[in-house]
């Protein structure tokens, strides 16, 4: 059997869709040594898998500052002085075979050229939709994008010389580390333009299983026949006061039970007083509560929105930032959910589109559409078929 290492970033929608991966890898009899922040060893440690941990490179700084593109690839390169440095850890340890990495924060190609090895890049975001200037093409805009730019190619020459990195590192490489393989954790249908990409990207729905459940189910209360609402801002993203209140100002008139987690950035009583129709805790167990939900809101982070629709469940998506506002685009173009804006967002814009999602047909047959592709794509199956694959393509067996 061989031995693989897997490099991971420190975002719970980015090692989730993994987990059931992992494990079938180590029925299987492979190896793994697994890079992450510490607060994931819990839920990837198994026997087979052994865990190192980096420091959590997404904990330090204003997670809203990467609402350019530039400023997302310029935190990704940094984090590279964090993760290389436990991949050399890693390999004074271990001789490994073939390399598994995030297609965003897991340094592929550079790891790949380092150690000499086969790479599969995981893939947790839609493929093709870097955009340079997506903010507008204003003075203000085009000025602070050169001054990204220039940060950018400042720190790509530090990192190259301080880690004797051959390959250019160019904005697009850095954030879509592509693979020899790429396992994409969507379906073709959800991915924009899918029959342009090559043989090398396969579609295998979001990996669902194999993680273990945070956070306590909220009791199904006594009427089994209220409508539920969920409401999820993500893990990095959701020290949102201000959208908070207007849920509550929004929906506690609402003839029906509202869960809402918020994660550990933010305190319950933070929050306020908190409307008797809604059940508020940092975490619930996600899919348990999307199995029950008619309706979800959310920032729209790519895992949590292949999660709905899996289940069948329309969104309002909320974009925040990174790549949230493409997916939300991607949700409402294929007509399972409905677009809002932070920036002018009111407690009447999410109560009338929360009425209007719920009276009508249309999203919930649109998203049960999306969401029977995601279920055939062949999940944690598939994937492991790919790699066995891989690996008689470059003799690893």
């Amino acid at each position: 059997m061989a031995k693989i290492l897997f490099i991971n970033g420190p975002a719970s929608g980015h090692v989730n869709p993994t987990l059931g991966l992992v494990e079938d890898l180590a029925a299987a009899g492979e190896e793994i040594v697994y890079l992450c922040s510490e607060q994931f060893r819990g839920q990837v440690e198994r026997p087979g898998v052994d865990f190192i941990a980096y420091d959590n490179f997404l904990d330090s700084g204003d997670p809203f500052q990467t609402k350019h593109f530039i400023s997302v690839v310029i935190k990704i390169l940094s984090a590279y002085d964090t993760i290389l440095p436990a991949v050399r850890e890693a390999a004074s340890g271990h001789t490994f075979d073939y390399l598994i990495h995030d297609s965003m924060y897991g340094c592929g190609r550079v790891v790949a050229d380092m150690l000499g090895i086969p790479h599969i890049a995981t893939c947790t975001s839609l493929i093709g939709v870097e955009r340079t200037a997506e903010t507008g093409r204003d003075a203000a805009e085009m000025k602070k994008n050169s001054q990204l730019l220039r940060t950018f190619t400042v720190l790509a020459a530090q990192i190259r010389k301080k880690y004797g990195i051959r390959r250019n590192l160019a904005l697009q490489d850095i954030f879509f580390n592509e693979g020899l393989m790429n396992l994409v954790f969507t379906s073709a249908l959800f991915q924009p333009d899918s029959n342009k990409l090559g043989s090398h990207f396969h579609f295998v729905g979001p990996g669902l299983s194999g993680r273990r459940p945070q956070g306590v189910l909220p009791p199904a209360g006594d009427d089994n026949g209220r409508r539920l609402i969920y409401i999820s801002m993500g893990t990095v993203f959701n020290r949102v006061h201000e959208i908070y209140d207007l849920m509550f100002e929004a929906l506690a008139s609402f003839d029906g039970d509202v869960w809402m987690a918020i994660g550990n950035r933010i305190s319950v009583a933070e929050l306020g007083r908190v409307p008797s129709n809604f059940t508020v805790a940092p975490s619930m167990p996600q899919l348990d509560v999307l199995a029950r939900a008619d309706l979800f809101i959310t920032h729209g982070g790519m895992n949590s929105v292949n999660e709905a629709l899996y289940y069948n469940v329309p969104l309002i998506v909320i974009p925040l930032a990174a790549d949230q506002p493409l997916n939300a685009d991607r949700v409402q173009t294929l007509g399972a959910g409905i677009r809002l804006e932070r920036d002018t967002l009111t407690s009447g814009a999410i109560r009338e589109s929360v009425n209007r999602m719920l009276a009508s047909e249309h999203y919930r047959v649109r998203s049960a559409v999306v969401g029977e592709s995601l279920r055939t794509a062949g999940g944690r199956q598939q994937a492991m078929s790919c790699i066995r694959a891989f690996k008689k393509q470059h003799r690893l067996d």
